[in-house]
């Protein structure tokens, strides 16, 4: 109430200086006419002449009275008086829509996400009630982010850390050499897994964070970075040259999680990678020969931490940032499951399918 009341004084101080200012040139115009048109006393006398001859022709007797309100500077008053009265609705609706626009301001930093002000017009204000709107959705949607993900990590994070404090038991009694081999493997193992997972972790957090604004662009030779990340797992790569503005580090992030993914999914069985040239970008083409993807989760699996049935492995954030990198070049991915079993997926690039 106390930031309402603030606010509604500021279209009376804008009332008021417009009054001051108008009244001010009133004076002035009086001045000037005063001065232009009465300062030689003769020549004021036969305009006065003048005056009352043309009020006695009219019928009019004379009056100070008449004389005051036909005054230049009574019809400047008067002039500033009906501006005033007209501007002032025009200002109180003016500063109505930025005491909204400051309620919705103070509600969003109070924690209500879903604060949002009515875009009224086309104006300034308008355009900064949509700026607070977007910036305001922004927000909700990172809060909502960081929400889910810190609940999603939480969860991922006890699997591997009840199975280190297990086997840090086992290695604390005396057990066979054999049965210590296998603890100390399945330890690194859940390091190596925790290490993936924290990776993956802080990749999804900044690309949320700054969506755009963490790439580091230069020219891409596309053909020669995924053939590069395929020779690690002795995958051939067809296709067409492409080169992009992209970000190098991330494009093999999101080509080696492909490859990762074809090949637990498949294993014994090669992917089959190929590239196509589109206009403004590129297509990167990851298809396998696993049990497959259902058509009703094809959008599922690029949910943080969503495996299907039967598929525990993996940090569940592989392919979420393999969509996420897409969407940082402006295109998209998406799982195009095979009827003869298998599925594709497809990273978009410059381009949205």
């Amino acid at each position: 109430m106390a930031a309402s009341g603030a606010t509604s004084k500021l279209w009376k101080r804008i009332w008021l200086a417009l009054i001051l200012a108008l009244l001010a040139q009133a004076v002035v115009s009086a001045l000037l006419f005063h001065w232009l048109f009465f300062s030689d006393p003769q020549e004021a006398e036969i305009r006065r002449a003048m005056f009352r001859a043309i009020m006695a022709s009219q019928g009019i007797a004379p009056s100070p009275w008449r004389h005051l309100l036909l005054s230049p500077f009574t019809g400047t008053v008067l002039t500033a008086l009906v501006v005033s009265a007209v501007t002032l609705p025009i200002m109180r609706r003016l500063t109505r829509r930025l005491e909204h626009l400051q309620q919705g301001v103070q509600a969003l930093g109070e924690g209500d996400l879903s604060a949002r002000v009515a875009v009224q017009g086309r104006d300034e204000v308008a355009q900064l009630a949509q700026s607070f709107n977007t910036a305001a959705t922004r927000i909700e949607s990172l809060m909502q982010s960081h929400k889910s993900l810190l609940a999603y990590t939480s969860h991922e994070l006890r699997t591997p850390l009840t199975r280190l404090r297990l086997g840090l038991e086992t290695l604390a009694t005396p057990v066979p050499a054999a049965a210590r081999d296998i603890a100390v493997r399945a330890a690194k193992h859940d390091l190596t897994e925790l290490d993936a997972l924290i990776d993956d972790i802080l990749l999804a957090s900044r690309l949320d964070a700054a969506p755009g604004q963490s790439l580091q662009l230069e020219d891409i030779d596309l053909l020669a970075l995924v053939a590069e990340e395929a020779a690690h797992f002795d995958v051939d790569v067809h296709g067409d040259w492409i080169t992009l503005q992209g970000d190098e580090r991330l494009l093999r992030r999101a080509v080696r999680n492909l490859l990762d993914n074809a090949r637990r999914h498949a294993p014994g069985t090669n992917p089959q990678v190929s590239l196509t040239a589109i206009d403004g970008g590129g297509i990167v083409r990851v298809c396998d020969q696993g049990p497959g993807v259902p058509a009703a989760d094809a959008q599922r699996i690029f949910e943080p931490f969503v495996r299907l049935s039967g598929h525990s492995d993996g940090t569940g954030l592989g392919l979420p940032l393999v969509r996420r990198i897409a969407r940082q070049h402006g295109g998209d991915a998406r799982c195009l499951p095979q009827r003869s079993g298998g599925t594709c997926f497809e990273i978009w690039l410059g381009r949205k399918p």
